[in-house]
């Protein structure tokens, strides 16, 4: 297969969302991984921040004009997943419930990312990321459904694994689209 180059203008257009996206997971897989207490409260504030920014994040991604419908269509589900499990995650008053809502989010947004990538990847280059990250997030949510009985630092450390392949996915793919930027800018010249 050969290297296909995104257009200068869409690698321009997506990059703040997707370096946007790229920061907040790094965030949260920083805390996931080395935060040592073991409250509930840490994981339900980081799950919920986690998701809302995050769906922040995505639905930036979605509302830029090159992204196909096959794409935007189930990013925007997906962000709405991830909102609402973000809020609903603030109600729950054991690691067991929140692990059940963030195995619920991880699971639909990963099946969105998952559906829009296969759908768009012929027409849209960068829409194969969406495969990676859609398929680490339902692994993510599988392993959170598996790891139920786990105490609030073990969810938090399944969910930070998952979310470490992602932020390395984003970073690559943040980095990949500023070298398409300075590439279009250099070649106007």
């Amino acid at each position: 297969m050969s290297v296909q180059k995104i257009p200068a203008a869409t690698a321009e257009e997506l990059t703040r969302p997707v370096w946007l996206r790229a920061v907040i997971t790094v965030v949260f897989a920083v805390i996931a991984i080395f935060w040592q207490e073991e409250t509930v409260t840490l994981l339900k504030i980081s799950i919920a921040g986690f998701f809302v920014l995050g769906a922040t994040a995505i639905w930036d991604y979605a509302k830029v004009e090159a992204v196909p419908n096959t794409l935007r269509g189930p990013l925007a589900m997906g962000a709405a997943a991830w909102v609402l499990s973000g809020v609903a995650v603030i109600f729950v008053n054991t690691a067991t419930a929140a692990a059940v809502i963030a195995a619920i989010g991880f699971t639909a947004m990963g099946l969105a990312e998952l559906v829009g990538g296969l759908r768009a990847r012929n027409d849209f280059v960068p829409a194969r990321d969406q495969i990676i990250l859609g398929a680490v997030g339902v692994l993510t949510g599988l392993a959170l459904a598996i790891g139920l009985q786990l105490d609030p630092h073990g969810i938090l450390g399944l969910a930070g694994m998952g979310v470490t392949i992602m932020a390395v996915v984003l970073l690559i793919s943040g980095a990949g689209l500023l070298h398409d930027v300075k590439r279009g800018r250099n070649s106007t010249r």
